[in-house]
C-alpha cells in the first residue's frame, strides 16, 4: 500500500509539474491566437464600429503613463475606465488604472468631469474594481488554479512526507526549498525571454510560477520551524527575512499577479502547514516581514490595492494567532511594526510628511465639494486605529495588571508618535484622537468591568497602615500630564506655522487643555482615588496640575499675537478653574463648596472683562449651573429646611438658620456683583446670571418663609406649596434661557424644563386634591390671616406664574396666556379659601355653606 502511495504522489508530481505549465502555455497561445482573428476581422472591416473602439486597446491600460503617486488631490478630475476587461490588472483599481483619460475626450466631458464631485485616486473600495477583478478571474481561471496547484504541490511534498516517513526532516525541507527555487528559476527565465505583462501566450505565466515558488520557499522554511524544530527561531526570523527580500525584488520586476498570489499564499502558509511549536511567537515577525516586503513593493509600483491587501491579510493573521495562542507582547509589537512600516514604507521617509486634507477634514464641504484625504493618509489612520483596537483587545482580555499595564503602554507609544513622530505630517494631525480617546475609554472600562489594574488600585483601601498606596492613580494622571504637555508644544508649533495656513493651534490647545483634566475627572468619579490615596493628597493632584495649567495659559499670553489668541488662554483658564473647583468639592464642606465657587464666578467674569476671554463664559455658565443645582436639589432645599433624621437622638435635626443664610445670601452676593461687572458685553452670561440670581432668591425666600413660620410638624400644606414654588421657578428659570441658547443647549433646557413641569403638575394636584383642605380635615390652617398657610400654598404658586406670563414673552402669546390663566386660577382659589377660613375657622373641612359666607363670595 505504501509503495502504491508513493507511486500516486511521484504520478501526481510529475503531471502537476509538467503538465500544469503545458496547460497554462496551450491555453494562452490559444488566446493569442483568438486575438489575432478577431484583429483581422477587425482590419477587414466585419465588426462594426462600436466593438472596434473598445477593443483596439492592445495594451493594457496601467501601462500607458508613468507611475502616479499614490495621492489625488481634491482638485483631479475624475477618470473614465477602460470597458475592456480582457486586459483587466488590479493595478487597475489603484492610481495607475484610474489615471487613463480619454485623450479624444470631447471639452464638454471634460467640462462635466470637472463639475462632478472631486474624488481623490487610489480608492480601493469600488464597485467597479471589484466587477474587473471578477471579470478578470473568470477569463483567467486557468492562471489562478494552476498556481495554486504548485503551491499545494510544495505543501504536500512537505506533510505527506511527514505522515509517511519518507526521506529525513531535512532532506524533505531541502526538496521543498529547491521545488521552489525551480519555481522561480523557471518563471524568471520564461518572463526575460518573453516579459510577463505581456498579450502573448506566455502572458502572467513568470508571475504565476514565481509567485508560487515564493509561497513553497515560505513553506519549506516554516516546515523546517514549526513541523520539524530544525532551526531554532533566530535563525528561521533570518530565513524568512531572506525569502522577504527575495519577494521584494521580484515584485519590482513582475506584475500585480505575483503580488497578489504572494500575499494570499504567504498569509495562508503558516496555516497551511499546520503542526505544534513551543515559539509560535515567530508567526507574529513572520507576518509583519510579509507586511514590510510587499509594501516595499508598492512603494514602487504605487497600485494602492497591493497595500491594502497585504495590510488586511496580515493584521487579521495575526489577530488569528493571538486569539489562538497568546504572547501578547509579540502581538502588540507586531501590530506596531507593521503599523509603522504603513506609515514609513509608503512614503519612503522616516519622518512622516504627509501632506494634503485630513481625516476631519472629510466634514468640510465647500460649495459642493467634498475635501477627501488622501491614499498614505487613509492607510495610516486605518493602522493606527487597528494598532489601539489591539491594545484595547489585549486590556479587556487581561487576567494581570502587568498585561493591562502592557496594552496601556502600547497605547502611551502610539500617543507620543502621534504627537511627535507625526509632528512634520499636516494630513495626519487628528490622528492623535486615536489613541488619545483610547487612553480614556480604558480607563472607564476598567472602572466598569472591574478590570485586574482597578481590582488592584481598590484593594488598596484594604491595605495595612505600614504598606504603601498603589501608584495607579499616579501613572496614569501622570500619562494625561505628558499628553497635555506634548500636546502644547504641538501648539507652539502650530504657532510658528499659523502664517503658513496652518489652522491647528485651536485644536492643539483645545487637546492640551481637556486631556489632563479628564483622566483627573475620569478616576475621580469612575476610580473614587480619595479613598485609597487620601483627600487631601488627591486634591494637591488636582490642585497641581490647575497650576500647570496655568503657567500653559500665561506661555500662550506670552506667545505670538496670532489668531484667537484669547481663545486658547480661555481654554488653559476653564481647565485650570475646573481643577480648582474639583479641589474645592473633596476639601470644603457644603457651604464651603457653594461659597467658593460662587468667588470663581465672580473672579471668572472679572477675568473676562479685564483681558476679553470670552470663552470663559462656558465655565462661568456651568458653574453657576453647579451653584443652582447645590441650593435647590443636593443638598438644596430640603437640607436648608432642615428635614433630616438624627437615628442617635430619635429626633427632627434642623440645619442652623445661620449656615442657611450664609449659603443663600453668600452665593447670591457675590452673583449679583458678577452680573453688575457683565453689564452689556456678555449677552449670554448676564441672561444666566440673572435667572440664577432670581431662582436662587426665590428659593430662599421660600426656605425662610418655612424656617420662620412653620417650625413645628404642622404646615404640611405651606411645606407642600413652598415645595412646588421651588419647582416651579427652577422650569420658568430654563425657559427663559431659551432665549439665548444653542441647539444642543435648547435640547437640554427643554428637557429640564419638561421635568420641572412634570414635577409642578403632581404637586398641584396634591394641592388641589389629596391635601385641599376643603376635602381634608387634617389640613388645619396654620398663621395669621392673610400671611398664614394659604397665602404660602397657592399665593406665591400663583404669584410665580404671573412672573412666568411675563418674562416668557419669546416664547409666544399662548404660552403667557397659559401661564396668566394659572396664575389667576390660584389667585382666586385663594381668595375663596381666606373667605372660608374667615367665617369657617382653621378647618375649612367642615360642612355647608353659612349665608355671610355665601354673600361674600358673591361680593367677591
Amino acid at each position: 500500500m505504501l509503495e502504491f502511495g508513493m507511486s500516486l504522489l511521484v504520478l501526481l508530481g510529475l503531471v502537476i509539474v509538467l503538465g500544469v505549465p503545458y496547460l497554462l502555455v496551450s491555453h494562452f497561445r490559444l488566446k493569442s491566437r483568438v486575438a489575432r482573428l478577431e484583429l483581422a476581422h477587425l482590419e477587414a472591416g466585419h465588426l462594426d464600429k462600436d466593438i472596434s473602439r473598445s477593443e483596439d486597446a492592445s495594451e493594457p491600460a496601467w501601462k500607458s503613463s508613468k507611475h502616479p503617486a499614490y495621492s489625488g488631490s481634491e482638485k483631479e478630475k475624475p477618470v473614465e475606465t477602460s470597458k475592456d476587461s480582457s486586459n483587466f490588472d488590479p493595478v487597475a483599481s489603484g492610481p495607475q488604472g484610474e489615471d487613463m483619460v480619454e485623450e479624444t475626450a470631447s471639452p464638454r466631458r471634460k467640462v462635466q468631469d470637472e463639475q462632478t464631485q472631486k474624488t481623490p485616486r487610489s480608492f480601493v473600495f469600488r464597485r467597479e474594481t471589484f466587477d474587473r477583478l471578477s471579470q478578470w478571474l473568470r477569463e483567467n481561471w486557468v492562471l489562478a488554479a494552476g498556481a495554486a496547484s504548485l503551491v499545494l504541490a510544495g505543501v504536500f511534498m512537505v506533510q505527506y512526507g511527514a505522515e509517511n516517513g519518507l526521506l529525513s526532516p531535512f532532506w524533505r525541507v531541502m526538496a521543498a526549498l529547491a521545488f521552489g527555487a525551480a519555481l522561480i528559476v523557471g518563471g524568471e527565465v520564461i518572463r526575460r525571454r518573453f516579459g510577463d505583462e505581456t498579450t502573448q501566450a506566455a502572458q502572467y505565466l513568470p508571475s504565476a510560477l514565481a509567485g508560487a515558488g515564493l509561497i513553497v520557499l515560505f513553506v519549506g522554511t516554516l516546515s523546517a520551524r514549526v513541523m520539524y524544530g530544525i532551526i531554532d527561531p533566530g535563525p528561521a526570523l533570518l530565513a524568512l527575512c531572506i525569502v522577504s527580500i527575495l519577494a521584494m525584488v521580484l515584485g519590482w520586476f513582475y506584475g500585480p499577479f505575483l503580488s497578489a498570489l504572494g500575499i494570499i499564499g504567504a498569509c495562508a502558509a503558516p496555516f497551511l502547514v499546520g503542526g505544534q511549536s513551543d515559539a509560535s511567537w515567530v508567526f507574529y515577525y513572520y507576518f509583519a516581514l510579509i507586511a514590510v516586503a510587499w509594501l516595499a513593493i508598492d512603494t514602487i509600483k504605487h497600485w494602492a490595492w497591493v497595500s491594502v491587501l497585504v495590510l488586511i491579510a496580515t493584521l487579521s493573521s495575526i489577530w488569528i494567532v493571538y486569539l489562538a495562542d497568546g504572547y501578547a507582547l509579540h502581538f502588540l509589537a507586531a501590530t506596531l511594526l507593521i503599523a509603522g512600516a504603513a506609515i514609513v514604507i509608503p512614503q519612503r521617509s522616516l519622518l512622516p510628511q504627509h501632506d494634503g486634507a485630513s481625516l476631519l477634514d472629510m466634514r468640510r464641504k465647500l460649495s459642493k465639494d467634498r475635501v477627501f484625504p488622501e491614499f498614505p493618509t487613509r492607510l495610516v489612520a486605518a493602522v493606527t486605529i487597528v494598532a489601539s483596537v489591539a491594545a484595547m483587545l489585549v486590556i479587556t482580555d487581561a487576567s494581570k495588571p502587568e498585561e493591562v499595564y502592557l496594552g496601556l503602554a502600547t497605547l502611551v507609544i502610539l500617543l507620543i508618535s502621534t504627537l511627535l513622530w507625526l509632528r512634520q505630517a499636516p494630513a495626519l494631525y487628528d490622528h492623535v484622537l486615536i489613541p488619545g480617546l483610547a487612553l480614556l475609554a480604558v480607563l472607564m472600562l476598567q472602572a466598569i468591568d472591574r478590570g485586574p489594574m482597578f481590582q488592584e488600585f481598590r484593594a488598596g483601601i484594604d491595605r495595612l497602615p505600614e504598606t504603601s498606596a498603589p501608584v495607579s492613580a499616579w501613572v496614569l494622571t501622570a500619562i494625561g500630564v505628558l499628553g497635555s504637555v506634548l500636546a502644547f508644544l504641538r501648539m507652539r508649533q502650530a504657532e510658528i506655522t499659523q502664517a503658513r495656513g496652518d489652522n491647528t493651534p485651536v485644536f492643539w490647545a483645545l487637546i492640551s487643555a481637556t486631556y489632563a483634566p479628564a483622566v483627573i475627572l475620569i478616576l475621580e468619579f469612575f476610580w473614587y482615588p480619595a479613598a485609597v490615596v487620601g483627600t487631601y493628597p488627591w486634591a494637591l493632584v488636582a490642585i497641581g496640575v490647575a497650576a500647570m495649567m496655568t503657567l500653559l495659559a500665561e506661555r500662550t499670553a506670552r506667545g505670538p499675537d496670532t489668531e484667537q489668541r484669547a481663545l486658547r488662554i480661555a481654554l488653559f483658564g476653564i481647565a485650570a478653574l475646573t481643577l480648582i473647583s474639583l479641589a474645592l468639592f473633596l476639601l470644603f464642606a457644603k457651604t464651603a463648596l457653594t461659597l467658593a465657587l460662587a468667588l470663581m464666578v465672580l473672579f471668572t467674569v472679572i477675568i473676562d472683562r479685564k483681558y476679553d476671554l470670552p470663552a470663559l463664559g462656558l465655565f462661568a455658565q456651568i458653574a453657576v449651573a453647579v451653584i443652582t443645582y447645590r441650593l435647590i436639589i443636593d443638598p438644596g432645599f430640603h437640607w436648608a429646611t432642615g428635614i433630616d433624621i438624627v437615628a442617635e437622638q430619635n429626633r427632627v435635626f434642623r440645619t442652623p438658620v445661620t449656615q442657611v443664610v450664609l449659603a443663600y445670601l453668600g452665593a447670591l452676593i457675590p452673583l449679583t456683583t458678577a452680573w453688575y461687572v457683565v453689564g452689556k458685553t456678555r449677552p449670554k452670561n448676564a441672561l444666566v446670571l440673572e435667572s440664577a440670581i432670581a431662582t436662587i432668591g426665590a428659593v430662599f425666600v421660600s426656605v425662610m418663609i418655612t424656617r420662620i413660620f412653620f417650625e413645628s410638624d404642622s404646615g404640611a400644606l405651606a411645606r407642600l406649596g413652598l415645595l412646588a414654588v421651588v419647582w416651579a421657578v427652577s422650569m420658568i428659570n430654563q425657559l427663559y434661557r431659551l432665549q439665548s441658547s444653542s441647539r444642543l443647549t435648547t435640547l437640554v433646557r427643554g428637557g429640564l424644563a419638561l421635568v420641572y413641569g412634570m414635577l409642578v403638575l403632581q404637586l398641584l394636584g396634591d394641592l388641589i386634591g389629596k391635601s385641599n383642605p376643603v376635602f381634608n380635615s387634617d389640613e388645619l390652617i396654620v398663621g395669621p390671616p392673610i400671611l398664614d398657610s394659604l397665602a404660602v400654598a397657592y399665593l406665591l404658586l400663583g404669584c410665580v406664574f404671573a412672573v412666568g406670563a411675563w418674562k416668557l414673552s419669546h416664547l409666544g402669546r399662548y404660552v403667557q396666556i397659559a401661564f396668566s390663566v394659572l396664575a389667576s386660577a390660584l389667585v382666586a382659589w385663594y381668595i375663596g379659601l381666606e373667605i372660608r377660613r374667615f367665617w369657617r375657622g382653621d378647618n375649612l373641612a367642615v360642612r355647608g355653606i353659612t349665608d355671610p359666607e355665601l354673600y361674600s363670595y358673591t361680593l367677591a
